[in-house]
């Protein structure tokens, strides 16, 4: 296949990922999310040597070789300080593997609910984060746009120094990038509460989608919980009280406990 060799630079061994996770060993393994199972390790790679993330694919999760290779092809086409960085792949004896930068502190969801971040270092990942979209959204002349389809706080990743890189883009699809209103029609995917709801009832799918997918995040990083199933209002999806909370100009009552002192009336006001 002519793609598989553009990207034989990129192309590392099944016995070198094995002895760099103790062969897939449990305590080697960070994570465990859509794709399959995460592991660390230390490998050399199309960067040199380094600490690195290896995501293992499970194809009992549903995704496959066609997620595998759209995420090789976007990440080697797409850098950027904000986007996390593909540094190679297996894929000998039937594994499908992927090797990314390692980045420390895991993903955005695991600390909306936590005193971790103060609101100047939420501000900045999100500031991050709407980058790297951005770039997605408005590549280069010679380059498609890139619609993600599944931005939500746990594929925004962070490093030691908490810079968000985007992360996952098994689902994504290009579009055109040079034309003022631009739309492709696809079956909806995405994950529940994050999906922009003209998508899923159109199959509309513009930038706009994953500018609605953000806003979700924002909101959670704003109100400290998940926009599905965290702390109370276990039933009500987050989206559902904030549009219930604006209309009723009570929008700082939703604020993360943690922060709310943090934060400047002015800049509440922008929120609304």
């Amino acid at each position: 296949m002519a793609h598989i060799k553009h990207f034989e630079n990129l192309k590392i061994q099944l016995e070198a990922i094995k002895s760099a996770t103790n062969n897939f060993a449990n305590d080697m393994c960070i994570g465990d999310g859509g794709f399959g199972k995460v592991y660390k390790g230390e490998i050399i790679h199309s960067n040199g040597q380094s600490m690195v993330a290896l995501k293992r694919l499970n194809r009992a999760f549903g995704q496959g070789d066609p997620e595998f290779w759209k995420e090789i092809m976007m990440l080697s086409f797409y850098k950027h300080e904000n986007i996390v960085s593909l540094l190679g792949y297996c894929d000998d004896c039937d594994e499908k593997i992927l090797v990314y930068e390692f980045v420390s502190k895991k993903s955005l969801d695991l600390y909306l609910d936590k005193d971790d971040l103060n609101w100047v270092q939420r501000l900045k990942i999100c500031i991050g984060a709407a980058r790297g979209l951005a770039y997605l959204h408005s590549p280069s002349d010679t380059q498609l746009r890139v619609l993600h389809r599944d931005i939500k706080s746990s594929n925004i990743l962070l490093d030691e120094n908490w810079n968000a890189k985007i992360s996952d883009f098994g689902l994504s699809k290009f579009g055109p990038a040079n034309q003022q209103f631009t739309y492709l029609v696809s079956n909806p995917v995405g994950t529940i509460g994050y999906c922009d709801p003209l998508y899923v009832e159109s199959g509309y799918l513009t930038k706009e989608s994953d500018v609605y997918s953000f806003g979700v995040v924002l909101f959670e990083v704003l109100c400290g919980r998940l926009c599905i199933g965290n702390n109370n209002d276990k039933l009500r999806p987050l989206t559902r009280l904030v549009r219930e909370y604006y209309d009723q100009n009570r929008i700082n009552e939703l604020i993360f406990d943690n922060i709310k002192d943090e934060i400047h009336s002015d800049s509440l006001k922008n929120v609304h």
